[in-house]
């Protein structure tokens, strides 16, 4: 990320350029998937995110420092939890399956998000001059914020806590296990393990996570790729 830059061969003026598109898409991604969690269980009945400001797009109220700096820095990490209370969900019958639905928020803004960047992009280079230095600019704009929001969405799906893939994985799990003395153990050096694999991971010593995160990205963009490129047959044959 960030690190990569610096140490390219770039000249200044095409690292700033570049530098400000990766902050540009990163914020973005970050608050359409906070946004998300918060969208969610307000619809779903719950007011406590709505109380506390996080139903909006601004990125100041869902930034949280390590998971922003990580972010800037390796390509991943997260915004600040939202918090909700699920005795408060009363849209649907099921709570488990509308904690799900919040959980899945994030993920599902994130790749919506792709989904869209990436087809104003087919729009942009289809349709006009790429060579032309605002449609250049815009381009890599929407190209960098369908990668980014992707990779956050990858990275959330990994079912490790506090992630939004473990937090689906938990509501799944059987009453026993989930209220048992090993499990809360567990809850507690969980994101000391992550983090621990995370500082590894984007110092190369364990790329093994960007690996895992590419498999998981793969499906979601393979449906991206193919509705972007039956896009494209359909705009050269106008």
């Amino acid at each position: 990320m960030l690190i990569e830059l610096i140490r390219s061969n770039m000249d200044i003026q095409l690292k700033l350029f570049i530098a400000l598109i990766m902050l540009f898409a990163l914020t973005l991604s970050f608050s359409i998937h906070e946004f998300m969690h918060a969208f969610t269980a307000d619809w779903l009945g719950d007011p406590t995110p709505r109380s506390m400001g996080r139903l909006t797009l601004n990125p100041l109220a869902h930034m949280d420092p390590m998971g922003t700096v990580l972010l800037l820095v390796a390509g991943f990490g997260w915004g600040k939890p939202v918090v909700y209370n699920p005795r408060k969900l009363n849209r649907f019958k099921s709570y488990r399956g509308m904690n799900i639905m919040v959980h899945l928020a994030g993920v599902t803004g994130n790749f919506v998000l792709a989904l869209i960047c990436s087809i104003i992009n087919v729009f942009l280079v289809t349709l006009l001059d790429v060579n032309q230095p605002a449609v250049y600019a815009l381009c890599q704009v929407f190209s960098y914020t369908a990668v980014f929001s992707l990779m956050l969405m990858a990275f959330n799906l990994l079912p490790i806590p506090p992630l939004d893939g473990f937090h689906v994985l938990e509501e799944l799990m059987p009453l026993k296990l989930k209220y048992s003395e090993g499990y809360k153990k567990f809850q507690r050096f969980a994101p000391l393990i992550l983090m621990i694999v995370f500082v590894l991971s984007a110092s190369g010593q364990i790329p093994i996570l960007g690996s895992v995160i590419d498999v998981i990205q793969f499906p979601f963009a393979w449906v991206i790729n193919t509705i972007c490129n039956g896009l494209v047959r359909l705009l050269s044959g106008i």
